[in-house]
């Protein structure tokens, strides 16, 4: 019975593991291309890195800033979903990418 569970949990673990590298996010640069989430720990001095443009949002929005979530300006609309630009202040409107789009 503990083996089954077992079997059980690592098989959900491993169909689980696609998905979760599918919803990975980069940050575009326009000097460096994609580059990793950390750099939103520097630039405005935050606790941690965002794993997604949502959070980064709410993060935003603890912070008292007005936020828009819309696909980036000049993005064709098959893009939504796939690359989120999160405006939050003046001049402030980093753009995320699907980590797999970074890839090809």
């Amino acid at each position: 019975m503990m083996i089954e569970r077992c079997a059980i949990a690592m098989c959900a673990a491993l169909l689980a593991a696609p998905s979760a590298l599918a919803q990975e996010w980069m940050l575009l640069s326009r000097e460096s291309g994609c580059v990793s989430l950390q750099l939103l720990v520097k630039m405005e001095r935050l606790a941690q890195a965002p794993s997604s443009p949502d959070e980064f949002a709410a993060m935003m929005r603890a912070r008292g800033h007005a936020v828009s979530v819309s696909l980036p300006d000049g993005f064709p609309q098959d893009m939504a979903g796939k690359a989120v630009m999160i405006r939050y202040a003046e001049n402030r409107a980093p753009v995320f990418l699907r980590a797999d789009l970074c890839r090809k």
